[in-house]
């Protein structure tokens, strides 16, 4: 009887932890992440310090950038991250390596006219939140820079091919569309309604779903 009595008490304990974690904790991550985006904030490391990571810590993505044609911006810091950013003007695309305590990844974006952009990186939190109008965001579990850009270069030439887009003419300082980019995805999924409800989903479902699949070309024709 006592063993049975057990059991249940350890039963009802392990739903209240699985609906706490469901709807308590993830909708509010999701709050918290969104509200951070507010009022976002870079803070750029002065250059005195960027030989420990390009020349160290990040030594394969700087030789890749210089060997690519990616010159260096700069390293920031946002939150608990560290951020180092090379560009390459002629394909308006900035490449990044975000250095986080949950790992190391690789991003690479790409300006087009119009405020339209293209977004490839190597982790699934890319695609927790659903992107604004224009923004076409795609996520791989690529460990190889070549490999990811391949992958993005292919994506580009499919929205340039369908959507007709091109590349933007004045390539923007990073700070300026990185923060640009945090405010707009604050301001829509805050437009969301019950969005942090909503997140349970994204979190859960959407972001594994969406991995490892390029961008749907006939959802561009049809929804931006």
């Amino acid at each position: 009887m006592l063993a049975n009595a057990n059991l249940i008490n350890g039963l009802i304990l392990l739903a209240a932890m699985i609906f706490c974690y469901l709807f308590v904790l993830i909708p509010f991550l999701i709050y918290y992440a969104i509200q951070h985006m507010r009022s976002p904030q870079l803070i750029l490391l002065p250059e005195a310090d960027w030989d420990d990571y390009l020349s160290g810590k990040c030594r394969a993505e700087s030789d890749w950038s210089q060997s690519n044609q990616f010159e260096t911006v700069g390293i920031y810091r946002w939150q608990q991250n560290y951020i180092l950013v090379w560009e390459n003007e002629s394909q308006a695309t900035f490449f990044q390596t975000t250095l986080s305590p949950y790992g190391r990844f690789h991003s690479f974006t790409t300006i087009f006219e119009d405020d339209y952009s293209l977004i490839t990186a190597n982790d699934r939190e890319a695609l927790i939140f659903p992107a604004p109008p224009g923004r076409f965001v795609q996520s791989f579990g690529v460990e190889q820079t070549g490999e990811l850009q391949e992958k993005h270069q292919a994506a580009m030439e499919d929205l340039q091919r369908v959507k007709r887009l091109e590349l933007a003419d004045e390539f923007p300082e990073f700070e300026d569309a990185y923060l640009a980019s945090l405010r707009q995805q604050h301001e829509f999924v805050r437009s969301v309604f019950f969005y942090p409800i909503r997140g349970i989903w994204w979190y859960h479902v959407g972001r594994r779903v969406k991995f490892n699949r390029p961008i749907d070309l006939q959802e561009v024709i049809l929804e931006n």
